[in-house]
């Protein structure tokens, strides 16, 4: 009964709810990588600020360093398919795949500038597909060529489509007859320099215009025998270049139209060539620069993704290694004059850099160096160069390891990548600006310098590299590179240096003049070399690396270059050490794939001692993928373990410790054949029997007991916390497997208890039956962690170091190692024997063993308490060991290993554990009295359905429950790494690495801003952004929560003109004219009610219905209930009648209209019982027009007739007996569709 009253638990009080509030907050903060599929790119030269589109429908603006803004399309199932930025106003256009016209502007929120959709237009029909735009050099209008051939104007500042249409029948009045018929879709358009009237309009048959906006006419007409792919004018605008789909490209007069200046050229022929899809002409002082993508030979290079720049007799075909999306050129800054970018001379200065945008990586080429070298990004890096393979995260990294990383990367970078600074320099960025609970103090600038200065990110990759990212602030930059691969050969020899120096040579020799470019590469030379664990340890600077072929490369830092460049030798010898796992299995036969062959010449020359050197090289037998890794940089000790078993490994003398064999000693070929166990004996089934029988009573029991979901709960104590009872037993408490402690090996494990499982209306799914796995269960002898902790496990006065390894059955063994002292350590052998052996009883895989103090802290790493950085383990207390399997997390206490606490999730939560951390919180200075800031230390968990836990510690209660990840996610959840201070990284997708925090005060955010200036951005084009589309309208961020829509009222302000004139009944001739404009929608005359058309399925439903009530609404507020101040409806913004159309808001909205003043519901209520022959009296109908030209009509439904003086607007009297009919009509159709209730408030209205 005890226990059954300490299993329901307490609600926390309020104050610990409070601290809750402060230290624990989930929150996904900032994307790490390169966007997943781009598809469009745009460059603002003004600004500086470059913009990237997914096919996800996000965009991203980037700046300098640390500037990022993000932005998400409602619909993302639709590319973005162009973009165009709107210079020097923080503002940009995007075109989807659905031929929706997008704007965006960057502004302040809260004191933070975000990236905001603020309008929407859109075209309709197929001829209407916009193929070609061209902004305006006066940015006033928007060119759309459309695959139809005609050309619309998108004013800018109304984002309305202009009357003025550019048709394409008009154009081929004075073309040649054979390109009247079908000229083909708009391919490109392009401004004239110089004379912003003349535009050059190209057609993709080939045909050319030269369009006089002023005349309107053409002036020129120019014919291409080949498809038309792009135009690019000459700075001069007297000539211009087209590009075609042979490959060719060709060069014109103005004045000129019959042919080309010279017959058009095909650089890579004479044979058929792919298309040239996009040239750049640049000028210069001397040669001008041609820039152009595509135009490669199809027969021998039609596979390759090229860009070819020449300038005079220099020429480069950038070859990168996924397909090419869009590039553009940067301009050099000007330096005394910012109207132009000539030099002193006057002529134009050579343009500075080349920004390519590829399909798997982002590409700068420095245009201003010799040799044409890449430039370092500082964020958008590929991370997925190679196919990402494990992910790990180390803190507390001291300033000399961190220096000595940059210093070895630019070694490594010196010769292929030229150091000028970044050429995207846009936007502010705060660097010291942190983010505590909204404010910003001294005190969380120290408690940032407690969680430790310099964070590294590790990614082990396919290749055998090892990449080390700056993981401090929102862009990831690389460091330094690893590769374990320079250590072995393939069968192929594919790999050797010498091979690829003899290959680049040949290359360079060829034509055409390649040259490679970029970092992704997704083939790997050989599978085995893909990096499975990585382990370093940052006060030593020892790196540790585990791949496929059972090879674990031990790494140490080299010595830091000199200020003269040299690098001090002491190149340490590469040592070779074979274990064999199973030596003691004299009939095991591997049948797997063999190890990695070593080089027979090392490559000391060819290895950065600046940087990580190996230093040996442990090869484990059978050669099996390594599945745990532990290292102590203190002891000079490695253990690795596989599917077999385990190895110990001293790197310092280069020595084998220890080999485990995990393997069963009884599992034959054919043991999973018998035909029964004792797990299926007869006494088994009958308990399963009686089982299955209550279970259908407890689900026919309609009184059981429902639990909460755990995704819900963010608190201890909730429901999901508590022991659920057997509801056919009516008391007790359901038994559930527990986990047996024994001091030797041959200890039985018995068989536990199963759990009732849950009712099937739940929400989560139904309860496991936690029960012991079969002894012969596959895979069970693989060890899934490695743990080294120095605690208390032979005696409880004296610490042991130790090595804790949990395997896949539910085993845990404890080595007790000897180490010699310091000083005999290089003369001594390291000693390790088993000690103890765990069996829990439900047999889950262990995947976490972590030993923590008296004060439930885990031991600090090896060196932090020689180097200051932790304080001494708390052991005025006994040390106990918390032990995670996949099913649940027990406490032991030690020496004697008696249990403390568990907490079953399996059973509890239908969820199993697939990754475990621990990380310290902190609290706001304010949470506490005292001087130094409180903090928690807590276990942090992901679940194999995307939830993250954190549970308090010793006592193993929640603290947050948050859903993370998309439980289909299988990619993203197994590579999720927490850091030690509340924050995770995860693979949101093959290129990026979302960032999350589950702490109050760490939070990892954007601080930057846009200033643009004065009168920069048109007032007229200020508006909310959007968040709901109706129809083709769109309305603001506030309205979503009101009752009513109110037609006829567009997102934007209304005109100064609409504001001031009356407000009357549209005349025929109005009526007329917005029924001709497909995109506006048609307004209400006289009580006809049109259909609206809407996107929101949720208002589809009620559109009809909320047409009628909003009309009877608004004018009862309007002509029947006179504000306190003596104005009308006419003086209040009309987005306050407006919102989502649904039943219960309208009732909302009738009820609390009626019952604001008690004599308006009298007079309403006397208005309500007049005869139907008096409401036909008289009718008023009102008009209200807003900036977009739209009439909204509102019914006065009392029937009432309003004088002037009564309303400041003019109103006229009509016959209502259409209004009553289609009221009628309406009420009809709500009966079908309309719960009962909703029926009664209509007919007490009407």
């Amino acid at each position: 009964m005890l226990k059954f009253i300490r299993g329901k638990g307490h609600q926390p009080s309020a104050e610990r709810q409070r601290v809750q509030r402060e230290l624990f907050n989930f929150k996904k903060t900032v994307h790490h990588g390169f966007p997943n599929k781009p598809s469009a790119l745009a460059w603002d030269p003004t600004l500086r600020l470059m913009a990237i589109g997914t096919t996800s429908g996000v965009i991203k603006v980037i700046g300098k360093p640390g500037v990022e803004f993000y932005g998400q399309h409602q619909n993302s199932e639709s590319a973005v398919t162009k973009i165009v930025f709107l210079p020097n106003q923080g503002r940009l256009v995007t075109l989807c795949a659905d031929n929706s016209i997008h704007l965006w502007e960057i502004n302040e929120v809260n004191g933070e500038s975000t990236l905001e959709e603020t309008r929407i237009q859109s075209l309709e029909g197929k001829l209407k597909k916009i193929s070609a735009w061209h902004l305006e050099s006066s940015n006033e209008h928007l060119l759309l060529g459309t695959e139809g051939g005609n050309i619309y104007l998108l004013n800018v500042k109304t984002f309305e489509m202009a009357e003025t249409i550019i048709y394409q029948d008009v154009v081929m009045q004075n073309v040649p007859e054979d390109y009247k018929k079908n000229p083909g879709a708009v391919e490109a358009i392009a401004e004239q320099p110089g004379d912003p009237d003349r535009i050059l309009i190209g057609y993709s048959r080939g045909l050319m215009v030269l369009w006089n906006r002023k005349k309107p006419g053409a002036d020129q007409t120019y014919i291409s025998n080949q498809q038309l792919e792009s135009v690019c004018w000459h700075s001069s605008g007297k000539k211009f270049a087209t590009s075609h789909n042979d490959g060719s490209y060709a060069f014109w007069d103005v004045d000129v139209g019959d042919k080309p200046t010279e017959e058009p050229t095909t650089l890579y022929g004479p044979f058929a060539c792919k298309a040239v899809t996009k040239f750049v002409w640049k000028p210069a002082s001397k040669d001008d620069y041609m820039l152009f993508s595509g135009g490669m030979p199809r027969s021998s290079y039609s596979d390759r993704h090229t860009i070819s720049v020449l300038h005079g007799k220099k020429h480069v075909v950038f070859d990168f290694t996924s397909k090419v999306i869009d590039f553009f050129v940067i301009d050099a800054v000007p330096k005394e004059s910012e109207g132009s970018n000539e030099g002193t001379d006057g002529s134009p200065e050579p343009p500075e850099a080349l920004i390519v945008l590829a399909e798997e990586e982002l590409i700068a080429i420095d245009l201003k160096s010799d040799d044409w070298l890449q430039l370092t990004l500082p964020y958008l890096a590929p991370l997925h160069g190679s196919a990402i393979t494990c992910v790990h995260h180390v803190s507390n990294v001291p300033e000399t390891l961190w220096n000595k990383l940059v210093a070895a990367g630019k070694e490594k970078t010196r010769s292929t990548f030229s150091d000028r600074e970044w050429p995207i320099d846009g936007g502010h960025f705060e660097e010291d600006k942190k983010e505590t609970n909204g404010e910003t103090n001294e005190e969380t600038a120290n408690e940032t310098a407690e969680v430790g200065g310099k964070d590294l990110l590790l990614t082990g990759h396919e290749d055998g590299s090892v990449r080390f990212w700056d993981s401090n602030g929102i862009s990831l930059k690389l460091l330094y590179k690893f590769s374990s691969a320079e250590l072995f050969t393939s069968e192929e020899g594919v790999d050797s240096p010498v091979a690829n120096g003899t290959n680049q040579e040949e290359e360079e020799e060829e034509w055409p003049p390649f040259r490679k470019v970029g970092t992704f590469d997704p083939y790997s030379d050989d599978p085995r070399l893909a990096v499975k664990k990585i382990c370093l340890c940052p006060q030593s600077g020892i790196l540790a690396v585990a791949g496929t072929a059972g090879h674990i490369v031990v790494a140490r830092i080299g010595s830091e270059p000199q200020a003269d460049g040299e690098i001090i030798p002491g190149t340490p010898e590469l040592k070779v050490i074979t274990m064999n796992i199973v030596c003691d299995r004299d009939g095991f036969v591997w049948k797997g794939h063999d190890q990695l062959s070593l080089r027979k010449t090392q490559l000391v020359d060819n290895q950065t001692p600046a940087g990580f050197v190996a230093s040996s090289v442990l090869q484990l037998h059978p050669p099996a993928a390594v599945t745990s890794l532990a290292l102590h940089a203190q002891w000079g000790l490695v253990a690795a373990g596989t599917a077999h078993g385990l190895a110990l490994f001293d790197y310092k003398r280069a020595k084998p410790v220890l080999t485990k064999c995990t393997l069963n000693p009884n599992d034959l070929s054919g043991a999973g054949d018998a035909p029964i166990s004792r797990r299926k004996s007869f006494k088994k089934s009958l308990r399963e029997s009686f089982r299955r029988l209550r279970k259908g009573r407890s689900q026919r029991n309609p009184a059981g007991e429902k639990r909460g979901s755990a995704a819900g709960s963010s608190s201890p104590g909730g429901p999901s916390d508590r022991k659920r009872k057997d509801p056919a037993s009516g008391s007790g408490e359901v038994a559930v497997g527990d986990a047996a402690v024994a001091s030797s090996p041959t200890s039985p494990a018995s068989t536990s208890g199963m759990a009732a499982p849950l009712s099937p209306v739940e929400a989560r799914p139904i309860e496991r039956q936690v029960e012991a796995r079969p002894l012969e269960d596959s895979l069970g002898s693989m060890v899934r962690c490695l743990s080294f902790a120095r605690s208390f496990i032979v005696s409880a006065q004296t610490t042991t170091p130790t090595l804790w390894a949990g395997t896949n059955n539910g085993t845990v063994f404890v080595f007790t190692i000897t180490v010699p002292n310091w000083k005999k350590r290089m003369e001594e052998d390291v000693s390790c024997q088993l000690g103890k052996e765990i069996q829990l009883k439900h047999r889950a895989p262990v995947i976490s063993i972590t030993v923590v103090d008296g004060s439930a802290v885990p031991l600090p790493e090896p060196l932090e308490i020689e180097n200051g950085i932790a304080p001494q383990p708390d052991n005025s207390a006994p040390h106990k060991v918390l032990i995670c399997s996949e099913e649940q997390f027990k406490l032991f206490s030690l020496p004697s290993l008696k249990p403390l606490g568990k907490l079953k999730l399996t059973a509890h939560e239908g969820a199993r554990v697939r990754r475990v951390g621990y990380a310290r919180f902190y609290a706001p200075h304010s949470a506490q009295s005292t001087s130094t800031p409180y903090s928690e230390t807590c276990l942090l968990s992901l679940t194999n359905l995307g939830d993250l836990i954190v549970l308090s510690l010793p006592d193993l209660r929640r603290q947050l429950v948050s859903s993370c990840i998309r439980r289909e996610d299988i990619n993203g959840i197994s590579s999720l790494a927490f850091t030690r201070f509340g924050e995770a990284f995860y693979l949101h997708s093959s290129s990026e690495l979302q960032r999350v925090t589950l702490s109050a005060t760490k939070v990892t955010k954007t601080n930057c801003s846009l200033k643009l200036p004065e009168g920069a951005r048109p007032t007229e084009a200020t508006s909310e952004p959007v968040t709901s589309p109706v129809g083709d309208r769109d309305l603001p961020a506030e309205e979503e929560d009101k009752g009513v829509v109110l037609e006829g009222v567009v997102k934007g302000e209304a005109s100064e003109e609409s504001k001031d004139q009356d407000c009357s009944a549209p005349s025929s001739e109005a009526v007329a004219a917005n029924d001709v404009k497909p995109e506006l929608p048609k307004p209400t005359v006289n009580g006809d009610v049109d259909e609206v058309k809407n996107k929101d399925s949720s208002v589809e439903s009620h559109v009809e219905m909320g047409k009628v009530i909003k009309k009877i609404e608004v004018t009862t507020t309007v002509l029947d209930s006179p504000k306190e101040n003596g104005g009308n409806i006419e003086d209040e913004d009309l987005h306050e009648l407006t919102g989502d159309i649904t039943i219960d808001s309208v009732k909302d909205h009738l009820i609390s209209s009626m019952n604001e003043d008690a004599k308006i519901i009298e007079r309403k209520t006397e208005k309500f019982e007049m005869s139907t022959s008096k409401m036909e009296s008289s009718v008023i109908v009102k008009t209200t027009t807003i900036s977009s030209s739209e009439v909204a009509t509102v019914v006065n439904s009392t029937g009432e007739t309003v004088g002037q003086d009564e309303s400041p607007n003019r109103t006229e009297a009509l016959p209502s007996r259409s209004v009553l009919n289609e009221i009628s009509a309406a009420k009809r159709h709500m009966m079908a569709r309309a719960p009962l209730a909703i029926m009664e408030d209509l007919e007490e209205i009407v």
